[in-house]
């Protein structure tokens, strides 16, 4: 199993308006999504990934300069990548692993969870975001954690692997 770091950071969208512009941005299907469920599009011919985290609150993982999209609209809104969120991403199979060693409060469950979902969680006393969903060609895990923290995340997922788990840094 192999760890990526990834060198890309997701966006995040919120406000009074953030419904409203990530329908008009992304279809009405992301209005159909609970919270911490996901859904793969494009925006502007690039890949995009968006998980709704509440209401009005969403997290994009969009290579171009979301902000720009949005920012000749009156809305309610803001837009910005987080300087402080990293992520690290594992293949799909290693979602047994992690559910193992995690810890979620109810409802949210890891052992089961569904491609495009996403929870909560603490690994070893460190807040993670586990989000299931399609990495490229293949469904994986993608483990947000402030980024102070990823190099223990990612020591910690090695140590719970037995050394098995090899790292690898994705490009930007």
């Amino acid at each position: 199993m192999s760890i990526v770091t990834t060198a890309s950071h997701p966006w995040d969208m919120a406000g009074a308006d953030g419904l409203v512009a990530a329908k008009t941005l992304l279809g009405d299907q992301v209005d159909r999504l609970a919270p911490f469920q996901s859904l793969e599009t494009t925006l502007e011919g690039l890949p995009c990934a968006v998980l709704r985290l509440c209401d009005r609150n969403f997290r994009i993982t969009y290579p171009g300069p979301l902000d720009a999209l949005v920012a000749d609209r009156s809305l309610q809104l803001w837009v910005k990548q987080q300087p402080w969120l990293g992520a690290i991403v594992l293949p799909a199979a290693s979602l047994p692993l992690v559910a193992a060693n995690a810890t979620v409060r109810a409802p949210h469950r890891l052992r089961s969870l569904p491609l495009h979902c996403a929870a909560p969680a603490q690994l070893s006393g460190l807040p993670i975001l586990v989000w299931h969903h399609p990495l490229g060609e293949q469904p994986g895990l993608e483990l947000q954690a402030a980024r102070v923290q990823i190099g223990s995340l990612c020591q910690l997922i090695q140590s719970l692997n037995l050394g098995s788990v090899s790292l690898t840094t994705a490009r930007a």
